[in-house]
């Protein structure tokens, strides 16, 4: 059953059932709530894939994205003076961070599916997510950053900045069995990823 969502001035078509995570209701009523409890945009299932994607829409704005791509946050010094960098990282540390918050927040959503209703939802998740053929590589867990922009210039492609991105996400999430990849609309037209991207 094919799903459409809308994000960040793009609409995503996925092949199969996919969910906004942050508009979910238990997320809404109780994660929320949750310091730094912040989660990917995305959860789509598919056969033979779970997917947590977070989407990054910086077109005719990477002037002032620019420190968030630097891995790390080495580019932080390069910000515009007086722009507000508060609960702001790179790219790379901000999805570690939300791949972990969503993991937690699926499973407390299953410890309370039978006494709330709004875990319901999230308990179903957690199901895919702890599907045992993951572990035993029979089906995959893809995070995947979308980052959308003109980031590359003549001494530094665009596909230079998203190839270390998707190695420092990895490390960061060494911890867990996924497979990382840093994407763009470009991709999505070349690949199979499993959901097609447009402008709204």
């Amino acid at each position: 059953m094919a799903t459409t969502l809308d994000e960040s001035g793009l609409r995503f078509a996925f092949d199969g059932d996919a969910v906004k995570f942050d508009e979910t209701a238990y997320y809404r009523r109780h994660f929320a709530y949750q310091p730094e409890g912040k989660g990917v945009d995305f959860i789509a299932l598919s056969p033979g894939r779970v997917q947590m994607i977070e989407v990054k829409n910086c077109l005719g704005h990477e002037a002032e994205n620019q420190w968030r791509i630097g891995k790390d946050n080495s580019s932080r010094a390069k910000r515009a003076p007086g722009q507000d960098e508060t609960d702001r990282d790179s790219v790379d540390i901000e999805i570690a961070k939300k791949v972990a918050s969503t993991i937690a927040c699926l499973y407390g959503a299953w410890t309370k599916a039978s006494r709330s209703d709004s875990a319901e939802e999230l308990a179903e998740l957690w199901k895919a997510v702890t599907d045992s053929q993951l572990p035993a590589d029979g089906k995959q867990l893809q995070v995947i950053l979308f980052l959308e922009g003109n980031f590359g210039c003549r001494t530094r492609p665009k596909s230079t900045i998203m190839t270390g991105l998707e190695e420092s996400i990895r490390k960061k999430l060494s911890w867990l069995n996924c497979k990382v990849s840093v994407i763009d609309s470009e991709h999505c037209r070349r690949h199979n990823s499993g959901f097609a991207v447009a402008a709204t």
